[in-house]
């Protein structure tokens, strides 16, 4: 009965540590997707960084590109006019509570 319980708990533990093991794979696999090599020293760095953390010389990002400066004029005009209408309906529905 022992022997039993012990191979089960052996069984148990082991199945764990290879879900485990299987998890920390896939996360170096995603991690692996985005890393690449400094064009100055080799060392693998994110895709996004914007600066060697072993040369620190300047890198350009990959697959980021800044918005341009009509995008920025777009979402600041929507994020003002739904702000605006917002503002209004709070307005007006104080006044219609108030009443």
């Amino acid at each position: 009965m022992l022997a039993k319980r012990t191979q089960t708990w052996y069984n148990r533990i082991m199945k764990k540590t290879t879900v485990y093991e299987d998890a920390k794979k896939k996360k170096a696999q995603r991690l692996d997707r985005h890393t690449v090599a400094c064009p100055y020293c080799g060392t693998p760095v994110l895709d996004h960084m914007t600066q060697c953390p072993h040369c620190k010389k300047e890198l350009t990002p990959a697959g980021y590109q800044p918005l341009s400066d009509q995008k920025i004029k777009k979402i600041r005009i929507v994020t003002y006019s739904i702000g605006a209408v917002v503002t209004v309906a709070i307005i007006v529905l104080l006044i219609v509570f108030r009443k």
